[in-house]
């Protein structure tokens, strides 16, 4: 059972903390997003998705470690940010970053609206990024508390934020043509501090349990679902775990469609990570990093098909 936190549960801080120890994975509720951004997104979405193949090619950005506009089916294969090997993924997404970033760079590019075919994305896009900032402004508060970091949320506003809008859909016919061991979403732990994701309430996506097994997961309707990534689990010396986490085709009891945004959210470029004293024993897993080079390190691998140059925060968990 995947735990759910209501976030306005005075006790809620203290039952998020258990959950990110135990899973790094919980459902949160009461969360605040407002209904209507989230409305407002979700139908651009689905009328960018529904263009034809060429035009949303046109919004490919190319810049492969900006991260930014249209990916298309088959043009990522995320295993690869573990270093494993597998068939190109079966999903599409739509990149986004704010449109008045702190300093531009290779990591944060513009994002290549499509204001011609779908004007409504950009704004509905743009509210959506501002609704998470604030949600995890707040959730950066509570985290930097309990991790003793008290600057956490004013060194975590001029990342490489980025928000997905990702959709699975079967081929025109119905079916879902796969080569051997091809999902909808390789296996992979984010790369960031955490993740935040609306997701429709179907089956698809499933994470690694603490028993090491896959579980599937099917959110409440309305909840917002975060996971732990690679940085919380660097600074936490994995007590909480990144994690593990992929979409299955329909052949493995996935839904035929599925959509989902997801918020990744970093700190600073330049904060430099490294396992918290409190949380180091007899080994310490990892050595420091910069939030820049820890990204760069694991971004390009899975676009080009190379191995990622930056530490897996796997733990010795199964994928």
């Amino acid at each position: 059972m995947i735990p759910s936190v209501d976030l306005r549960d005075p006790d809620g801080a203290t039952q998020l903390f258990a959950a990110l120890e135990q899973f790094g994975f919980v459902e949160l509720t009461s969360h605040g997003l407002d209904p209507k951004t989230i409305h407002d997104l979700r139908t651009a979405a689905d009328s960018f998705f529904a263009l034809p193949d060429a035009t949303k090619a046109s919004h490919v950005h190319p810049e492969p470690l900006a991260n930014r506009g249209f990916r298309s089916r088959g043009s990522e294969a995320l295993a690869y940010s573990l270093g494993k090997e597998t068939p190109p993924d079966l999903f599409e997404s739509f990149n986004a970053g704010t449109d008045s970033p702190e300093q531009w760079t290779d990591l944060i590019q513009p994002t290549p609206w499509p204001d011609g075919p779908v004007p409504a994305f950009r704004p509905a896009a743009l509210a959506m990024l501002a609704e998470f900032a604030r949600v995890g402004q707040h959730l950066d508060r509570l985290l930097g508390e309990k991790l003793g970091i008290p600057d956490l949320a004013e060194r975590s506003l001029h990342g490489p934020d980025m928000l997905a809008s990702i959709d699975y859909r079967p081929d025109p016919d119905g079916r879902e043509q796969l080569t051997d061991g091809q999902l909808r979403m390789g296996a992979h732990s984010d790369y960031t501090s955490y993740t935040l994701l609306l997701a429709d309430p179907v089956p698809g996506l499933q994470i690694v349990s603490p028993d090491g097994d896959w579980v599937d997961v099917v959110p409440q309707p309305g909840s917002l679902l975060m996971n732990v990534g690679d940085l919380l689990a660097i600074w936490t010396n994995d007590t909480w775990p990144s994690t593990l986490h992929r979409v299955v085709p329909m052949t493995q009891g996935a839904a035929a469609r599925r959509r989902s945004f997801a918020w990744f959210h970093y700190p600073d470029p330049d904060v430099v990570v490294s396992p918290l004293p409190e949380f180091v024993g007899d080994h310490t897993h990892y050595q420091p990093v910069r939030v820049d080079d820890h990204v760069r390190g694991k971004l390009g691998a899975p676009k080009t098909r190379s191995a990622p140059t930056s530490a897996s925060t796997r733990a010795g968990r199964t994928s």
